[in-house]
């Protein structure tokens, strides 16, 4: 499942002053509980969240999303067949 790649954000959000995920989530309307857990991959982003993060921070989507290979591999598939 793909997640937010946190470091990029917070990167790009200390550029423009938001140093602490008060002033990342105060810039984007979200909770700072919803923005701890999207920069710790807790939480999966929504589309709106990211258009803006995108918004805000100038950041790409493709730069914005990371696939999470660790947690592919303690899931099991439900076919029990394995992955490529």
């Amino acid at each position: 499942m793909p997640t937010l790649h946190g470091t990029a954000v917070t990167t790009k959000a200390a550029q423009v002053g938001d140093r602490t995920h008060a002033a990342i989530a105060r810039r984007l309307q979200l909770r700072q509980s919803t923005v701890s857990r999207l920069i710790a991959g807790i939480t999966a982003p929504s589309l709106p969240t990211l258009l803006a993060m995108r918004a805000a921070y100038g950041i790409s989507l493709d730069d914005l999303v990371v696939e999470d290979a660790t947690k592919d591999a303690e899931e099991p598939h439900a076919s029990g067949a394995c992955a490529p």
